[in-house]
């Protein structure tokens, strides 16, 4: 009898033990869960147009950034998406110039379609604030933009950044950095080497319902010079939606497309998107 009351306690023990053990183990893989994921807020914005008849084209971008600060680190990760198809119809001509006439009389016609934008661009650049307004930083980025003659691009970067200012109504920094970039252009061979990399950023809250933004950032090395100027207005409509109206311009030495019979090394887009808080 003695036994079997000391075989059962046993076995209460063991049990509670094992129970409690799983509570313990959920809950540290919950908060590793936590401390992961959680904490993430920014911005979302999404915007589209379509147009159709004797020409149809279509369009729609959109970008996240989402920012988490733990202590002394902050944490951003971003991304961007840039697509742009159209379709026109195109009179076929001769080698005069002529139109080329069918069986019927009628001028032979084609269908041509293709991109006018295809850019995915995905960046991951973490912060430790070591002082107050002065951090150390690091950028891993990669990014695709065929039309603009850029299969792929990536680039790993570490520096220095300094917020000149930063209060409630905004903030200025500027960052100073030395890595690596690798450029796969459509035509061409690969461009890759060290880069030297400067970057501006600059916010200002208006009013309660409007916040301006600038940015500038540059990549410059021997073989190649990036250089990207962005301005913004927000326009807040509620707690968590607002409209944006943005426009930046994009240069990129030394990279052509020699398909593309309007290649150009500066490409600039203005866009009107909503703009979601998350």
């Amino acid at each position: 009898m003695k036994n079997n009351i000391t075989f059962k306690a046993a076995v209460l023990v063991l049990g509670t033990v094992f129970v409690t053990s799983n509570a313990v183990a959920a809950e540290e893989s919950e908060s590793a869960a936590d401390q992961l994921f959680g904490g993430w807020a920014g911005k979302a914005s999404f915007g589209a147009t379509t147009s159709s008849g004797s020409a149809e084209t279509s369009n729609i971008n959109g970008s996240v950034r989402l920012g988490k600060t733990v202590n002394n680190w902050e944490h951003v990760v971003f991304g961007s998406l840039f697509k742009g198809e159209s379709a026109i119809i195109r009179v076929q001509e001769d080698a005069n110039g002529d139109p080329e006439i069918d069986d019927d009389g009628l001028p032979v016609r084609e269908i041509i379609r293709g991109d006018n934008s295809d850019r995915l661009a995905l960046g991951y650049q973490p912060k430790f604030y070591w002082r107050p307004r002065t951090y150390v930083f690091g950028i891993l980025d990669w990014e695709r933009d065929k039309p603009a003659g850029v299969k792929s691009a990536t680039r790993q970067v570490v520096g220095l950044g300094h917020k000149f200012f930063s209060n409630p109504t905004g903030y200025l920094s500027a960052e100073v950095g030395v890595g690596n970039k690798t450029t796969d252009p459509v035509d061409g061979e690969d461009i890759s080497g060290g880069i030297g990399y400067f970057g501006l950023n600059f916010l200002n809250r208006v009013t309660d319902t409007v916040t301006f933004n600038a940015d500038f950032r540059s990549d410059f090395g021997s073989d190649n010079t990036f250089v990207e100027f962005g301005l913004g207005v927000t326009f807040k409509l509620s707690d968590k939606l607002a409209l944006g109206i943005s426009h930046f311009s994009r240069g990129n030495s030394d990279i052509t497309n020699d398909s593309n019979p309007f290649d150009s090394d500066t490409d600039t887009v203005t866009t009107m998107n909503l703009v979601v808080d998350i």
